[in-house]
C-alpha cells in the first residue's frame, strides 16, 4: 500500500457524508431553507447547490468537457439538488479512475487563478465541499438542527 490517502478513498468519503446529508435534509426538510450568511448563500439550500456546482465545475474541466449551464440547475427538492452531487461525484471519478500521473499532473488554465494542474483541481474539490459541509454543520446545530452522524474522516468506512 502506497502512504497517504488517494483521490479514490477521499471521493468515497464525500460521498458517504453526502449521503448523509441526504438524508438528513429528507428527514428535516426544513433545515433545508434556514437562513445561513456562508459564502453568501442566502440559504441552506443555495449553500448545497453551490458545493454540488463546484464539484460539477472541476469534474468537467479535469475531463475536458464543455461546461453545463449552471443557470439551469434543479433545486426544488432534496433529491433534485443531490442528484447533481452525485452526477458531479460520478465525473470525478470518472476522472480519477482513468488519469495516468501525466494526465494528474497536466494543467488546465482557470478563470482567476491561471494555470493549474488537474491534481490541484482535484485537492480543490474535494476539500472545498469538506470545508462547506462543516461549516454548515454548525450553523444547522446552532439553528437548532444538529447532526446526528459523526463528520470525522477517522469514523469512516472510506479508508482503512
Amino acid at each position: 500500500m502506497a502512504a497517504g490517502i488517494s483521490f479514490e478513498e477521499l471521493l468515497d468519503y464525500t460521498e458517504q457524508e453526502s449521503q448523509k446529508w441526504k438524508e438528513f435534509f429528507r428527514a428535516r426538510p426544513a433545515a433545508f431553507d434556514i437562513a445561513t450568511d456562508i459564502q453568501r448563500a442566502g440559504n441552506v439550500r443555495a449553500l448545497v447547490v453551490h458545493i454540488f456546482q463546484a464539484e460539477l465545475y472541476f469534474g468537467y474541466r479535469a475531463l475536458g468537457l464543455k461546461m453545463p449551464s449552471f443557470d439551469r440547475m434543479p433545486e426544488a427538492t432534496v433529491d433534485e439538488v443531490f442528484a447533481v452531487g452525485s452526477a458531479a461525484r460520478a465525473k470525478l471519478r470518472e476522472f480519477i479512475l482513468k488519469a495516468t500521473p501525466e494526465e494528474l499532473e497536466g494543467t488546465v488554465d482557470m478563470e482567476r487563478v491561471g494555470k493549474v494542474s488537474r491534481r490541484k483541481m482535484l485537492v480543490q474539490a474535494l476539500t472545498h465541499s469538506m470545508r462547506h459541509w462543516a461549516q454548515l454543520a454548525t450553523e444547522l446545530r446552532r439553528a437548532g438542527y444538529p447532526t446526528d452522524w459523526v463528520h470525522d474522516l477517522i469514523m469512516s468506512p472510506a479508508i482503512r
